[in-house]
């Protein structure tokens, strides 16, 4: 089928060059000849007047049309799928598609690495693609980064679907032998000793620095970690302490040396929720792997 002197047939093999930046890999991917590959490459040069795709070394990289072109062709073949083609009834033990989840680390640490191993068995031809999260989440979905993000609630846009995964609360964790903590976690003691903490965004504070301030109470950051998961390692061998996910203390504390505390406050919980595009409302995969995500959340919580 042709549009405007474009195959169309070509838009799926362009998604795939741009993406795997590799005539073989591409051509892997969809199961065709490298010279097939080659030859459609050829083909959208020529259509597009430009190379699309330049050798940088041994390997190759998108000039700037190839690059602009990636979000669109994506978007393009997405919307044709969702309005245009008839959708096969899924079923997760037999699709072969792709799903990308954009999370932060302590959400991929406490849930997706136990849920893509349950998917591993339930739905053992879906490749599952675990993206970071970026600043602004919604933007992800918007221009088709990513098919699901998870994120607190707050983050999230109210005019798209969602769905909340899990509620989470916090304590405070310290290493074992920390010399400063003899039996339970004060308010004194809480505002005295050095904190490890995380902030992703270096303009934006965290949410438990936010949520600090709101309540007036005072503390001494003195490392920055660069992930969640990593806080834990930070505190170990120091008299710092640090205030994380209770899911995350719950799944470190048996195999690191660490001491789980009950924070001496009253602080919020958070709320992570998954949402993905209105373009993906019907879309019984991601309806799919959504549920299971619940299902599994609340099987780790109990």
């Amino acid at each position: 089928m042709r549009f405007e002197k474009l195959d169309l047939n070509l838009l799926v093999v362009l998604d795939a060059l741009l993406e795997e930046q590799s005539v073989s890999l591409a051509a892997e991917r969809l199961n065709l000849s490298q010279s097939g590959a080659s030859a459609a490459l050829s083909r959208l040069r020529e259509f597009f007047e430009d190379d699309l795709l330049v050798p940088s070394g041994r390997a190759m990289t998108c000039t700037p049309r190839g690059e602009a072109l990636i979000q669109p062709v994506k978007a393009a073949l997405a919307l044709i799928r969702e309005t245009i083609l008839t959708p096969e009834e899924f079923d997760p033990a037999l699709s072969d598609r792709t799903i990308s989840i954009a999370a932060i680390d302590v959400v991929a640490h406490v849930l997706l690495t136990e849920a893509v191993g349950i998917f591993s068995r339930e739905a053992p031809n879906i490749r599952f693609t675990v993206l970071p999260l970026a600043e602004d989440p919604v933007t992800m979905l918007q221009r088709g980064q990513t098919d699901i993000i998870i994120a607190l609630d707050f983050l999230v846009d109210a005019k798209l679907p969602s769905e909340c995964l899990y509620e989470d609360d916090f304590v405070v964790i310290a290493w074992r032998d920390n010399s400063h903590i003899n039996g339970n976690m004060t308010k004194a003691l809480y505002e005295q000793l050095g904190h490890v903490s995380v902030r992703l965004n270096h303009n934006v504070p965290g949410f438990d620095e936010t949520a600090l301030r709101r309540i007036g109470i005072h503390r001494t950051i003195e490392t920055f970690a660069p992930s969640f998961a990593s806080v834990p390692r930070f505190v170990i061998k120091t008299d710092r302490i640090a205030t994380i996910h209770r899911r995350l203390a719950a799944q470190i504390s048996d195999t690191l040396p660490i001491n789980v505390y009950e924070l001496p406050f009253e602080f919020p919980k958070v709320r992570e929720v998954a949402q993905w595009s209105a373009k993906n409302t019907n879309d019984e995969a991601v309806r799919w792997v959504v549920t299971r995500l619940q299902e599994i959340a609340q099987k780790l919580e109990n």
